[in-house]
């Protein structure tokens, strides 16, 4: 239905801009004409360039995402386990304490008896020792009755102290599980924002479809439409279709940031061999730098901030299949891989909000959750996704923004590119 009204304004449009063309005085210039007309179809293949790669991005986030849902719901039906189990347990305690409590009171019972029974016949106790047949039997009955009074009063503080061992593990057992409840809750949350994610990944997902598609439309029909009305609609495409490629790669950044609230990063501390200068070190130290950080005027980077395209990382280049090393300690966050955009690639989460992208690889070395250390081989050098040759795209990101990765680096050896 979108599509449809979508083509009727369109058409609408093309019928204006072509009256319009009409009731000009002065024909066009056919050279200058096709020139323009070259010029918005490279705008238009731009616009659709980007649109792609951001669909192969949000397919590959998707599946991500579902596959950390799957973590998710495995780690829930683990504690929602361990929550039973603590159940069964306190629901057994409290059984034992009633048991406990109601032979406590029995023995309470029968002591109160027998203190009534001295206290209704207090000679009772004196004709027991009279019958005494020597001062011998006489001193064995009264050290019967001291045992057997011994005996009650040990018997009551073991019972007592029985039920208070019960009742402190009983509270530990209690807090144990009041502890499962609240990490069951945590990870509910991080499940439902997950879903919330993978809801508006599907929504952008679909308005790419659209955007794609009208844009198609628009390439098909640039031969028949004036010029005006061609950087008008191409325009216009580009305005919507901007932002949604810009939500759509936010989306993905995202997904980083819910694993890492997932997978409590936290600190690393820093492995043996780990650089004690630097934060990070070159994932090529020997390679040149083709590309730096910031604006570009290239069609293939995507949009960000005020800016049309932004290259968000750093490019180098050494040959086809060199090792790339990781910049610093970390655990593997994402692998993904895609037709365009970041081809192959591997993000490493690290310490304080710090997160490293290693993109255009030929494969990847490693896996999801992996812990790496600064200076271990991640992946190898290649030029899948939006690549026009072997290289490494290297983005550093802080808390989800994009920075310039070189004030973080040690100074060269990689150079600019001269080839």
């Amino acid at each position: 239905m979108k599509g449809l009204v979508v083509s009727l304004a369109l058409a609408l449009i093309v019928l204006g801009g072509a009256s319009a063309g009409v009731s000009a005085d002065t024909p066009p210039d056919p050279q200058q004409q096709m020139a323009l007309i070259e010029q918005i179809r490279a705008q238009l293949g731009s616009n659709l360039a980007d649109a792609m790669a951001a669909q192969q991005q949000l397919q590959q986030s998707l599946q991500d995402n579902a596959a950390q849902q799957q973590q998710l719901q495995a780690k829930i039906a683990d504690v929602q386990a361990k929550i039973a189990d603590l159940e069964a347990k306190i629901a057994e305690a409290q059984r034992r304490e009633a048991m406990l409590a109601r032979r406590i009171d029995a023995e309470r019972a029968q002591l109160r008896q027998l203190a009534r029974a001295i206290y209704v016949a207090p000679t009772s106790v004196l004709v027991y020792l009279g019958e005494s047949q020597s001062l011998s039997d006489l001193m064995t009955r009264v050290a019967d009755l001291n045992v057997a009074g011994a005996r009650a009063s040990e018997l009551k503080a073991a019972l007592n102290n029985d039920l208070i061992d019960l009742q402190v593990e009983r509270k530990k057992e209690q807090a144990a599980r009041d502890e499962q409840v609240k990490q069951r809750d945590k990870l509910n949350t991080e499940l439902s924002q997950l879903r919330d994610l993978q809801a508006q990944q599907q929504s952008s997902m679909e308005q790419l479809k659209v955007k794609i598609a009208q844009t198609q439309t628009e390439l098909a029909l640039l031969n028949r439409q004036s010029t005006q009305l061609a950087q008008q609609v191409t325009d216009w495409l580009q305005q919507q279709q901007d932002a949604i490629i810009a939500a759509a790669m936010q989306a993905v950044w995202t997904q980083v940031q819910l694993w890492s609230q997932s997978n409590n990063v936290g600190q690393i501390a820093a492995s043996a061999g780990h650089s004690t200068q630097y934060r990070f070190i070159w994932p090529e130290p020997q390679a040149q730098i083709s590309q730096r950080f910031g604006p570009s005027t290239y069609w293939f980077e995507p949009p960000y901030g005020n800016y049309p395209h932004f290259h968000t990382g750093i490019d180098m280049v050494e040959p086809f299949g060199s090792p790339v090393f990781a910049a610093d300690d970390g655990i593997v966050a994402l692998v993904g891989s895609s037709g365009s955009g970041y081809g192959n690639y591997v993000v490493i989460a690290h310490s304080g909000g710090l997160d490293t992208l290693y993109g255009h690889l030929s494969t990847a070395l490693v896996k999801v959750g992996q812990t790496v250390t600064q200076s271990q081989p991640i992946g190898l050098e290649g030029s899948s996704g939006n690549s026009t040759g072997a290289h490494l795209h290297f983005e550093l990101r802080i808390n989800q923004r994009p920075i310039d990765p070189t004030p973080y680096l040690p100074p060269g050896p990689p150079s600019p590119f001269k080839g």
